[in-house]
């Protein structure tokens, strides 16, 4: 999969996404004169595309102090990507046009390394977001109750409402991965439901929520409809093997290093996260014997690494390891 690209406000400056109403309720806006010139054409490999918004409806470039400003949906979905707008973050997604929604670099290595994902259909895309949760935060979500106690990973459903008078996320369901052991050993809450199980983990679905949409609104209709699709198809979840290493090589791996030349502190975690000077900055997941996959840093790389008792030598650099 490919990296999902986030665009703020004001980063695209030379395009404009069509929006609801809902979003100038922020009152960050500034009022311009422009105008509308349909006189422009854009051109996509070499032939003309007319530019429509997501209801098929034709829409006309804008020009404001000499610059020409196009409509940022049309032209993504031209190139090849889909846009979904974000009310309570103010931000736009860009993701390339795929079959499935797609993960970030770091969500795919925890679930590469879980064996699980939620394939759902890019349909729903602008409507349902699944989020898998960082490894660091876990903890604190089951010390909150917002995740089971035996959890090892877990992705939240994030539905989009559509109505621009409640543009809050609602999390319609989480998804979990549990240790067959514990999960075998203890309780459970009545809405709690085995998707699958595979090798030494068991993929749980958490509470799903009920509609919260008052009955005959679009939200009502829409949240009911992906509700009823993934009920139907098990959440859309696809198992695959765990990537896991032995005990004797994390062991090697784990713990606090430091760099040769520049004196830089990293630390690798049991759990997978990459601490560098104290700051969590990303998570890793160790393939075999001699090479670690690194999400950090906006890049996904697989390197070489050798430990030698106190001596890692890693991507060409050399840590000693802090006792």
């Amino acid at each position: 999969m490919k990296k999902k690209t986030v665009i703020a406000a004001g980063l695209a400056a030379t395009m404009t996404l069509g929006l609801a109403a809902g979003v100038y309720a922020s009152g960050q806006l500034t009022q311009v004169k422009a105008f509308l010139n349909p006189s422009v054409h854009v051109n996509v490999g070499g032939s003309q595309v007319e530019l429509i918004d997501q209801d098929g409806s034709a829409v006309t470039p804008l020009v404001y102090n000499n610059h020409t400003y196009l409509p940022v949906r049309s032209v993504a979905r031209q190139l090849g990507y889909d846009v979904y707008w974000e009310g309570s973050s103010q931000t736009a997604y860009f993701t390339p046009k795929s079959e499935y929604l797609e993960y970030r670099a770091d969500e795919r290595l925890i679930l590469d390394k879980y064996g699980y994902s939620l394939q759902i259909p890019s349909s729903f895309g602008g409507k349902l977001r699944p989020t898998v949760w960082p490894t660091e935060t876990v903890a604190d979500g089951i010390k909150s109750g917002a995740l089971s106690a035996g959890a090892l990973s877990a992705i939240d459903l994030l539905y989009l409402p559509q109505d621009a008078a409640s543009p809050e996320a609602r999390v319609l369901a989480t998804v979990e991965v549990i240790d067959q052991a514990n999960w075998s050993a203890e309780s459970h809450d009545v809405k709690d439901s085995v998707l699958g199980t595979k090798g030494e983990y068991v993929y749980v679905l958490r509470d799903a929520k009920e509609n919260p949409f008052g009955v005959g609104t679009p939200d009502n209709a829409s949240y009911k409809a992906i509700v009823d699709h993934l009920t139907a198809r098990g959440y859309d979840l696809v198992l695959t093997p765990a990537v896991s290493a032995s005990a004797d090589i994390v062991s090697k791996l784990v713990g606090s290093w430091t760099e040769s030349r520049k004196g830089t502190v990293m630390e690798l975690t049991a759990d997978g996260v990459f601490y560098r000077a104290g700051q969590a900055v990303g998570n890793y997941l160790i393939i075999d014997s001699s090479h670690i996959r690194i999400v950090a840093d906006m890049s996904d790389s697989t390197v070489e690494f050798v430990v030698n008792g106190d001596t890692l030598e890693l991507a060409g650099q050399t840590f000693a390891r802090n006792k």
